[in-house]
């Protein structure tokens, strides 16, 4: 769009160029830019203090001219871009090469966790685990639970609990199948279940087990 406009615009600008060009460079004088007072107040402090200013700034100052001759610069050594990469590449050759070649380790979260955890801060794999037990059982994993067990403020952990959740995923529902939730949330709620089951069960198996050796004794 602008390259059309400016082709349409460009016969206006030329139109009678050569005449107007002739009227310009036919003025005697052209008209000068208009001064500010602050302007006009410094040039006329120069002139009450040297009035012939105007015909020493016009003539030549041989004795200045005589000074800027004698002014010369010698250079002695290299330039500083040779230096500087002389450094560098001795700075490169020190360096010692890595003995070990092996591919570095890839980790779970795509960077190494820390060893050591200060108090009141969390590494990554551990909010996921206390994220999705909340998820899980949340009458049972409360915030004060999870502040005691992995040394956080209980503040912290409800902010951690409202705003961030483990991933999952709904499948809406279909004329075969109905809408659910599936995902890590829902299998743990599962395998939660079936471990309690699990452990009830046991519970039951090994009290008539103990109460029949009672009875033989």
């Amino acid at each position: 769009m602008g390259a059309l406009m400016t082709r349409a615009l460009r016969p206006i600008k030329s139109f009678n160029i050569e005449n107007r060009a002739h009227r310009v460079i036919s003025k005697e004088k052209p008209i000068p830019a208009p001064r500010y007072p602050d302007n006009i107040e410094d040039l006329k402090r120069t002139l009450e203090q040297n009035p012939d200013i105007d015909e020493k700034l016009d003539k030549k100052d041989e004795e200045l001219d005589i000074r800027l001759k004698d002014v010369y610069v010698t250079s002695h050594g290299r330039p500083e871009v040779d230096v500087t990469e002389e450094m560098r590449l001795k700075a490169k050759s020190k360096r010692a090469l890595p003995l070990d070649r092996t591919v570095p380790p890839e980790y779970d979260f795509g960077f190494k966790e820390p060893e050591k955890v200060t108090y009141g801060r969390t590494t990554l794999r551990d909010a996921l685990n206390f994220i999705s037990a909340h998820q899980t059982n949340p009458n049972e994993v409360t915030a004060s639970k999870i502040a005691l067990e992995y040394k956080l403020r209980v503040e912290d952990v409800e902010s951690v609990l409202k705003y961030f959740k483990t991933y999952e995923v709904y499948l809406p529902e279909t004329k075969t199948t109905p809408e659910m939730f599936v995902g890590p949330a829902a299998l743990r709620k599962q395998l939660y279940k079936i471990d309690t089951k699990e452990i009830e069960d046991k519970k039951d198996s090994v009290v008539p087990d103990i109460e029949k050796k009672k009875d033989t004794a």
